[in-house]
């Protein structure tokens, strides 16, 4: 049994052992190296999981990835294959009708099902997700099990209108109070009394199953939600209201039924002033609410009447934060996949969310999974997975205490300081420079390129006579990833504040090398600010300045050589088709 020191740790040791465990995660398709375009980039997985120098990440439980890696899980794959290859017969047997397509499609997934379990080194959630992949495929049906689902979400809907539940809701039993109780003690215990009971009836598949009205549902709503996980988290909430700052929660949606009891929660969290952005599968996953759902069921459709959609798999930071700072809106998204929980596969969206959060929420029994190893998310997340009629577990998994957060306050404090300097050292007559350059743009080169800029800009230092010169790579922090850079300082750069912006150029370059007495390496020959994406970024960002602020010199290579970069890689500063050619 794999310990402290786990598969992962032991590389370098043992060639064989190494290239299984290559083998486990190209054959999972979770390596980022050979499935670039589909599996998270090192950096996006750091929004997500902290990884504290890890090199690998695994979506399953200690205990199974090292019995796949010791070559034991023989015991523990076919239980968990056969519990899979059961949900697939019963899909297909209720999804599709004509007896020979049922058969056709049944073998056809059976011969998949035994060429990909043999190797023995398939984690179960990568098997569904390729099997489940094959049947949307193959049998082109527009959102299998739809028709289920928005059944379940209608029967659940009609409950919550009815006057058994609003009666029962609205009802004082089991909020206690004492004579020491102030308004907001009692405000903030009828808000829990309340969110735990949608979250206890939310358990009572009776209700989405159409006999809501045969459940005893005073007696589940009144019986107490207790423990650690549950206690922390009426702490935490407290903690949020009187906080007095703006509060983002992520939701991971669960199943259809449950949904509903999701959204009348929000809509009470969001009441109390927390922005709320949920997430939903992209493909089908069975129960699970996915997109499509949110789009076509009817249900859904009226539950989140005014709502945001983001449909764009790979948002900005800047946007994102635009969209959480309009009025009171709920926002959606997908998480990207079609299958249980899996960081390394969810999309941008989704990974800038989960950073942007101050607490997650986990309604999604995949999730657990995730909660089973050793790895520590970024954001504390708490699971509320349903035990039985009238049983919730609350599990707490607290982020990694060595995790740096940078708030969107924090960015932002941090901008205010240096517009505010800048703006005293304009009062005693001096102009403010901003040196834009090459910092990450070439993989493998941070910490020369940070060489580069510091001995340029004290050489332009030495030469400038009342001239303030601004570089950033003096105001890094550690935790900062390109996300937080880049946001904090186009704050910075649209205050109006910079005189002249100077973006670096070869012979910037080129005499940062001869102060430094060393010859241009080849990887430096040429190269200057247009290499740079964030470069690129920062140059749109001064010519739309410059409409403003005329007076405003821009200094540099032309904006037509810019053109080459587009997009910076997600928590990189250099250009994603970068790292891949290298």
């Amino acid at each position: 049994m794999v310990t402290d020191q786990t598969a992962q740790d032991r590389t370098a040791q043992d060639a064989e052992r190494d290239a299984w465990l290559t083998n486990f995660y190209t054959e999972n398709h979770l390596a980022y190296e050979a499935f670039p375009d589909k599996v998270a980039s090192p950096e996006q997985l750091n929004f997500i999981v902290h990884m504290d120098g890890e090199k690998y990440y695994y979506p399953c439980s200690d205990e199974l990835f090292a019995a796949i890696i010791e070559k034991r899980a023989d015991s523990l794959l076919a239980a968990a294959y056969a519990e899979i290859w059961g949900r697939i017969e019963e899909l297909v047997s209720r999804a599709i009708v004509d007896t020979y397509r049922r058969r056709y499609m049944l073998s056809l997934l059976s011969i998949k099902y035994q060429h990909e379990i043999t190797s023995q080194v398939l984690l179960p959630t990568r098997l569904e997700k390729r099997l489940l992949g094959i049947f949307t495929t193959i049998s082109e049906i527009n959102r299998p099990l739809a028709a289920v689902r928005e059944r379940e979400n209608m029967q659940a809907a009609r409950f919550l209108a009815s006057k058994q539940f609003r009666d029962a809701f609205v009802s004082r039993q089991g909020l206690l109070l004492d004579d020491h109780s102030t308004l907001n003690d009692i405000d903030l215990r009828v808000h829990l009394l309340k969110l735990q009971r949608l979250l206890l009836l939310s358990t009572v598949q009776a209700i989405w199953q159409g006999n809501g009205d045969k459940a005893d549902i005073n007696g589940v709503m009144n019986t107490p939600i207790t423990g650690e996980g549950w206690r922390w988290f009426s702490g935490k909430l407290q903690e949020i209201l009187l906080g007095g700052k703006r509060a983002y929660l992520l939701w991971i949606a669960g199943r259809s039924g449950e949904i509903v009891f999701d959204l009348a929660i929000i809509r009470l969290l969001m009441n109390l002033g927390i922005k709320v952005i949920l997430a939903v599968k992209q493909d089908f996953f069975y129960r699970q609410i996915c997109f499509g759902d949110v789009l076509e069921d009817p249900v859904l459709e009226k539950a989140m009447a005014g709502a945001t959609l983001i449909s764009d798999a790979a948002i900005s930071k800047n946007e994102l934060l635009r969209l959480l700072h309009e009025d009171n809106k709920l926002l959606v998204i997908s998480d990207g996949t079609g299958e249980q929980f899996n960081p390394l596969r969810t999309s941008v969206t989704f990974a800038r969310s989960f950073k942007e959060a101050d607490l997650v929420i986990n309604r999604c029994n995949g999730t657990r999974v995730c909660m089973q190893n050793r790895f520590r998310f970024t954001r504390d997340m708490i699971s509320f997975v349903r035990e039985g009629e009238g049983r919730i577990s609350v599990t707490l998994k607290k982020h990694h205490p060595a995790a740096i957060r940078f708030s969107e306050s924090d960015l932002r404090a941090k901008a205010q300081y240096l517009i505010n300097m800048a703006k005293r050292e304009k009062n005693r007559g001096k102009k403010i420079m901003f040196y834009s350059a090459i910092v990450g743009s070439i993989p493998g080169q941070l910490a020369m390129a940070k060489k580069i800029l510091n001995v340029f800009v004290e050489h332009l230092r030495s030469t400038m006579d009342n001239v303030v010169i601004i570089n950033p790579g003096e105001y890094f922090e550690e935790g900062m990833d390109a996300d937080d850079i880049m946001y904090m300082w186009e704050i910075f750069q649209r205050s109006g504040v910079i005189d002249i912006w100077r973006f670096q150029t070869v012979a910037d370059i080129e005499k940062a090398f001869e102060l430094m007495g060393e010859k241009v390496p080849p990887e430096w020959t040429g190269k200057d600010a247009t290499y740079s994406t964030g470069c690129t970024k920062e140059m749109e960002i001064a010519m739309d300045i410059q409409k403003k602020y005329p007076e405003m010199q821009v200094i540099g290579p032309p904006w037509e050589k810019f053109q080459r970069r587009r997009e910076y890689g997600v928590g990189k500063l250099y250009d994603r088709a970068l790292a891949e050619g290298v």
